[in-house]
């Protein structure tokens, strides 16, 4: 009797390890950080800029997309975020210097300079992220979309207001060039709207 108890209280206690995953080899995913960059072309040589210096004043993701982690919109019409995917960081820093990099490139400026920037500015540019989702709400297909709206500031008048818009295959996994492509295309369409 006191050998059946001691076996039973030996088998509960390598039951409660198992469980616990210490002599288990399952290894919980790690988390991919993914960096969003500008993908776009540059200006050809000779094209004279439209705008003096630009100074990019706010770059601002809404809610529920600022976060670090991926939104994920689902088919029956929720959004989820994906728990092993995030930005390298908060898309509203993220983001900050792809537009940068966007407005320079275009060469619709004489020079592009950020928030905390002395250097004097003719216009000011803010932008407005109104969608940064991985879209799954058709069954098979993933894409990396981006929606934004830029307004183009002289003083504290609105000079002009565009919105754009990109889309890109996300299906092979890769979601920070996805994501680049979408952005980059979505500023790209913004600012030839101007």
């Amino acid at each position: 009797m006191k050998t059946f108890k001691t076996t039973k209280a030996l088998a509960a206690a390598l039951v409660a390890v198992a469980l616990s995953g210490c002599l288990t080899s399952v290894s919980v995913p790690e988390i991919a950080c993914w960096n969003i960059e500008y993908s776009g072309e540059k200006a050809g040589r000779g094209v004279e800029p439209r705008f003096g210096v630009v100074r990019v004043s706010q770059v601002a993701v809404r809610a529920p997309y600022a976060v670090k982690g991926l939104a994920v919109l689902r088919t029956n019409g929720t959004v989820a975020f994906d728990p092993y995917n995030e930005y390298a960081a908060g898309p509203n820093a993220l983001l900050k210097g792809v537009v940068e990099d966007a407005l320079a490139a275009s060469g619709l400026f004489k020079s592009v300079v950020g928030a905390s920037s002395t250097a004097g500015a003719s216009v000011t540019v803010e932008v407005t992220v109104t969608r940064l989702a991985l879209d799954c709400r058709k069954e098979g297909v993933r894409n990396a979309v981006a929606e934004l709206e830029l307004r183009l500031l002289d003083g504290r008048d609105i000079v002009s207001f565009a919105k754009g818009s990109g889309i890109a295959d996300a299906a092979a996994g890769n979601y920070g060039a996805a994501f680049s492509v979408a952005v980059s295309d979505a500023i790209k369409t913004a600012l030839g709207r101007l």
